[in-house]
């Protein structure tokens, strides 16, 4: 998953500086990302170009602290978390809607999803975006996630820039796949090494934003 003209530096195993490092394909990558650790604790600037693998929820490692400095994306969590996220509630017919979403300048901005479909979808912006959404970043621009809560980032071709603070490890993250041979789409955790090799990277296919 790292890859690119990344430079890590581990002055000691308590502080280690992670630069400029590039997740997916190092000609196109998806993320780049700065990290700082220290006593187990990272700081951690994002730059998003693309979204998260949409294909299933995932958790983290540690707790953490989001905050979307500029651009904006959408943080997208299950309704139900024992289930994918193509999974339709009472067997509705897919169909398309769209979810609207009033930014902090009185724009609205859509969501395109299934009816019915598990997922649930926040709108974040940048609190560099305008002074209103600085003096108001605690509505529009900070999120908190426990390390087992479930997601993903849905992120706009005009991409994003975060800060996240995270905590300790304590969690073995990993991607909620279905079962094998459960048509309920009921999810198990598949960590992340495994999920690569056997589900690819979709940030590397053409055409994925």
């Amino acid at each position: 998953m790292t890859t690119g003209s990344s430079d890590t530096r581990p002055f000691s195993k308590w502080f280690q500086i992670r630069w400029a490092e590039k997740l997916g394909d190092p000609k196109n990558p998806y993320l780049i990302r700065w990290t700082f650790i220290l006593f187990g604790y990272s700081i951690r600037i994002h730059h998003w170009l693309r979204s998260d693998d949409r294909r299933y929820f995932h958790d983290h490692s540690a707790d953490l602290l989001s905050i979307v400095l500029k651009g904006f994306y959408f943080n997208v969590v299950p309704i139900d978390p024992k289930h994918t996220p193509d999974y339709i509630f009472n067997n509705t017919p897919k169909e398309s809607t769209k979810i609207f979403f009033k930014s902090s300048d009185g724009k609205y901005i859509g969501y395109k999803q299934y009816i019915n479909q598990n997922i649930k979808p926040f709108y974040v912006e940048g609190m560099f975006n305008s002074w209103y959404n600085f003096i108001h970043c605690f509505k529009y621009s900070i999120w908190f996630s426990k390390a087992t809560a479930r997601h993903y980032l849905h992120i706009p071709a005009c991409g994003a820039w975060t800060l996240l603070f995270e905590g300790k490890k304590y969690n073995k993250w990993g991607f909620y796949v279905p079962r094998k041979r459960d048509k309920t789409h009921e999810v198990r955790k598949m960590r992340p090494y495994k999920y690569f090799n056997t589900f690819g990277i979709i940030q590397n296919q053409k055409g994925y934003q």
